[in-house]
């Protein structure tokens, strides 16, 4: 689920952590054992194919952004940002088992990244394991995703599909219907007529009504 406006890369940066040097100085004889045994340093190759991915990502072509990410992930498999987009390019090729684990560890270094936390939420809901899918968390998540971005947002529509993709599979069918019509509603607003939101609407509002028809079929005598 990418983001139509800048606001994930913004909130990832923010929470990055640069590891530099630390100023301190060794003796040559160190310095030449270090340029021995150490590893050779692909944050610069890394870096270039980071932004080189992110860029076909942010422009739809996600089979070409993971062919970079990938690379620039093996070199670097630190890399916040490297992890950030590639997973984000997992989601959108459906590749969700893929992008699981990595979207757990970004949780847990951008705890309040809103777009991890939906890109997860989403990724529950969809994996093929069964085992894997948990509506109640993604509940969860996409409810405090919310919270961390302005209400009329582009990306905030995103946001209430996901949470009503999650209720509607949680059974919460009048839930799923309310985030839905949010979601539109901002859809709407900003122009966009191929809203997800629209289709999720339609198969809440028919899902709740079957549920009170069921309803009052039960509680005849």
């Amino acid at each position: 689920m990418i983001m139509k406006t800048k606001l994930g890369i913004t909130v990832l940066l923010a929470g990055c952590v640069t590891a530099g040097a630390n100023g301190t100085s060794r003796p040559p004889e160190q310095t030449e054992a270090a340029a021995i045994t150490a590893p050779a340093d692909h944050s610069a190759e890394a870096g270039t194919l980071v932004i080189s991915g992110r860029n076909f990502l942010m422009g739809g072509k996600f089979t070409e952004a993971v062919a970079l990410l990938e690379k620039a992930h093996s070199l670097q498999p630190a890399n916040i940002e490297a992890c950030f987009f590639l997973s984000s390019a997992y989601v959108e090729l459906k590749r969700y088992g893929e992008a699981l684990p990595m979207l757990e560890d970004l949780l847990l270094k951008l705890p309040d990244n809103p777009m991890v936390k939906n890109n997860l939420a989403w990724s529950l809901l969809h994996t093929k394991e069964k085992s894997g899918q948990n509506p109640a968390r993604a509940i969860k998540l996409a409810r405090t995703a919310l919270l961390a971005v302005p209400s009329d947002s582009d990306y905030a529509a995103s946001i209430w599909n996901t949470l009503g993709e999650a209720y509607y599979a949680a059974g919460r069918f009048d839930k799923a219907l309310q985030a839905a019509q949010s979601g539109l509603s901002l859809n709407l607003l900003a122009g966009v007529t191929n809203s997800p939101c629209r289709e999720l609407v339609s198969r809440s509002r028919k899902a709740a009504s079957a549920a009170s028809l069921d309803d009052g079929d039960s509680k005849r005598p």
